[in-house]
């Protein structure tokens, strides 16, 4: 039984037996991984806040041999995004997030890149419009899934624009590159593609369409 650690970011947790929780992270060593918190759902469980949506911890684990789901021994917050600190519109925007890289990342299959791009797009969240930084993400996901269709044939009047954004660390976007025209007509396309990829429609963009 080997015991691994590795930096992590919560995608989803449901309830598991009386007690516990199944988490799935995206990890920076392994891809997505699933495993079970023992008492997690415990008042005073050891595991707190770390699997609020979208927490950055460092979490070790062991999997024992032949079993599907690894065994979460602990978890230590390095940075959390606390849903009440949050306004609605982010809080809808980082369950979207959250859904396009449970979807996008794969088995225990290091990703390196998607994980820096999801943690930097976190850092970003307090700086730059959501709505923005959603289109950042959607396009440079695209990318890293090498589908990202040529800008200056899909996007004629913003190509620039759009190249002038995929260019710097989201932290240092410009909060007015694209208008609310510009961004809806980006994320009408960006979306269905990601979608299209998946073959499936994704609730949280769903919601989002439906309340904003």
């Amino acid at each position: 039984m080997n015991v691994h650690q590795s930096e992590a970011l919560t995608l989803k947790t449901y309830p598991f037996a009386e007690s516990n929780r199944i988490v799935v992270y995206l990890t920076r060593k392994y891809g997505k991984l699933r495993g079970v918190a023992h008492g997690a759902r415990k008042p005073k469980s050891r595991f707190g806040s770390t699997l609020e949506l979208l927490t950055h911890s460092k979490i070790v684990f062991y999997r024992k041999e032949h079993q599907e789901l690894a065994v979460i021994q602990s978890a230590d917050i390095i940075r959390a995004f606390p849903a009440y600190e949050l306004s609605w519109e982010v809080n809808l925007h980082f369950n979207y997030f959250a859904e396009l890289l449970l979807e996008l990342s794969r088995e225990e299959e290091e990703n390196e890149n998607l994980f820096r791009l999801a943690l930097a797009v976190l850092d970003a969240c307090a700086t730059v419009p959501i709505s923005l930084l959603a289109r950042y993400f959607e396009l440079w996901l695209l990318k890293l899934e090498g589908i990202l269709p040529d800008l200056d044939r899909t996007f004629p009047e913003i190509a620039e624009k759009l190249r002038t954004v995929m260019r710097v660390h989201p932290t240092e976007i410009d909060g007015g590159a694209l208008s609310a025209d510009e961004l809806k007509l980006v994320e009408k396309l960006a979306g269905s593609l990601i979608e299209s990829h998946l073959e499936k429609r994704l609730k949280s963009r769903v919601l989002l369409s439906q309340l904003l």
